[in-house]
């Protein structure tokens, strides 16, 4: 399953369809949270995520795995629009705070 199609004249929809096409699609995300800088998603199989285009994304400033929890460093001014999108895309709702899918 991929996330579902929504407009992507927004530049932030338009990033989000694209990395959650990248960490293995919508399927594939457990959590996802966010701090000041990063995005924190939490993965069923951190094999299924493209690491080369991930990193190569030009949204993705950086990139740590822990092996529990995937960190993507974006930056302060994009972390809360990119979250809000890729939320919005998991779960079809926009809310502000629905940082989490479980």
């Amino acid at each position: 399953m991929t996330p579902p199609e929504q407009s992507t004249s927004d530049p932030y929809t338009r990033t989000a369809n694209e990395l959650l096409t990248l960490l293995g699609g919508a399927e594939n995300i457990i959590t996802m949270t966010h701090c000041v800088t990063r995005l924190r998603i939490t993965l069923a199989d951190h094999q299924a995520v493209d690491g080369t285009a991930l990193r190569d994304h030009p949204a993705v400033l950086g990139r740590l795995d822990d092996g529990e929890t995937l960190h993507l460093l974006v930056g302060p001014a994009a972390v809360e629009p990119l979250t809000l999108a890729c939320v919005t895309l998991l779960t079809g709702c926009k809310d502000r705070w629905g940082d989490e899918r479980r």
